[in-house]
């Protein structure tokens, strides 16, 4: 029966689509794809502080043409405004990064290395400083979207087509789950529909690049009321670290497809 009724929303969703080719720049989306996506919004940009562990599963397209599969699990901790701490152990690198709200620092525990960049004057809230690393090193930080002000605005602003699935189980729970997309990556999201509208589940997929690989993340706990001291945005280097400059780490990381959600 899901997949019936499934198939018949993608027709309807393709009809309209057909209907609408002669207003492309119109934004096709299902109504109850902005209602769920602002319920989860509301609930993470309304969070002073929270915590969340997810494992993630990122594609690499071999030269053979075989899409290889890399796993890594992350841990993050916001306050608002200008706090972050997180860590991912796996596949994909072994890095703890810390940013109290004047200084980036990041440790590469494999190869017991860090970097620590002070950001600009004016670029000091989680928004200004995501995009100042994305703009300055080409670095996207994992799962960035869901910790921004307006984490709504982040996830939807993109999209040109949005489609509500229905209901779908993740883990035992039940979820609402909607898909969207743009010219060149389609995004698909699994929110709570049982308890609070937290996200469980996140799939983009990279429809422009070649294989269409896709990230993957299956959120494994939330804390919406976690204590965070300002000691845990504070970065103390092991004493045998080696201090490397921004640029080489940020080389070290894109090496390692961190950057790609």
């Amino acid at each position: 029966m899901r997949t019936k009724v499934t198939s018949v929303l993608v027709a309807l969703f393709l009809s309209s689509l057909a209907v609408a080719q002669d207003a492309p720049s119109a934004p096709l989306i299902d109504p109850k794809v902005e209602e769920v996506l602002k319920a989860m919004g509301q609930t993470l940009t309304g969070a002073s502080a929270f915590a969340f562990t997810a494992e993630a599963t990122l594609d690499e397209l071999h030269p053979s043409g075989m899409k290889i599969q890399f796993t890594g699990r992350r841990a993050m901790a916001i306050r608002r405004p200008d706090r972050i701490v997180s860590d991912i152990e796996g596949d994909m690198g072994n890095r703890s990064a810390w940013y109290d709200g004047e200084t980036i620092a990041v440790l590469d525990k494999a190869h017991n290395t860090y970097a620590a960049l002070e950001v600009p004057s004016g670029s000091s809230d989680i928004d200004a400083m995501l995009d100042f690393v994305a703009d300055e090193y080409d670095i996207v930080l994992p799962l960035g979207d869901f910790i921004r002000t307006d984490v709504y605005e982040s996830l939807f602003s993109g999209a040109q087509f949005g489609l509500y699935v229905g209901l779908s189980n993740v883990g035992g729970i039940a979820c609402h789950q909607v898909a969207l997309a743009n010219d060149f990556m389609e995004w698909q999201l699994w929110i709570d529909a049982e308890g609070k509208p937290l996200p469980l589940k996140f799939v983009i997929t990279y429809t422009d690049e070649p294989g269409e690989p896709q990230f993957t993340a299956r959120f494994l706990s939330w804390n919406l009321a976690p204590e965070l001291p300002d000691e845990a945005f504070q970065f103390s280097p092991p004493e045998d670290a080696l201090r490397i400059e921004a640029s080489e780490m940020a080389a070290g990381i894109q090496a390692s497809k961190e950057d790609q959600p």
